[in-house]
């Protein structure tokens, strides 16, 4: 889905996981608006709840789709724990957890709301993350 899109490591690990969320959202846009007519829109997850479900059905597919997200996963969270050792993030970060958070966001806004994914939405679901929600 985004095995073509580079996870960049900039030193700024809010704009790098923004970028990294906004390739994830734009991959999931593809694959939601796959088969349609152009420029027809809709809330429906098209071929990504297609794939999540074939995944789920399917031993060997799940599989594959797993492995595919296993190397891009390692590789973000890699990123993260750049970061954390750099002390641009707390020391107990648990970095798959992180991701976990923000690209589950995305999957759930497209399979389960409809809502759309961007760049506004990765934008606010990375500063939440990482500004959190207590004062």
């Amino acid at each position: 889905m985004q095995d073509d899109d580079a996870i960049t490591d900039t030193g700024d690990i809010r704009r790098d996981l923004t970028d990294y969320m906004e390739k994830i959202a734009a991959g999931l846009n593809r694959m939601r608006s796959a088969g349609r007519p152009p420029g027809e829109d809709g809330p429906s997850a098209g071929t990504v709840a297609e794939l999540v479900a074939a995944a789920a059905r399917h031993d060997d597919i799940g599989e594959l789709e797993r492995l595919v997200h296993a190397r891009r996963n390692a590789l973000a969270r890699a990123l993260i724990d750049r970061a954390r050792e750099r002390g641009d993030l707390r020391p107990d970060l648990d970095s798959g957890v992180l991701l976990d958070q923000l690209a589950g966001a995305l999957y759930h806004r497209v399979l389960i709301t409809g809502q759309p994914v961007g760049r506004d939405y990765a934008e606010r679901l990375v500063a939440t993350a990482l500004d959190g929600a207590t004062p």
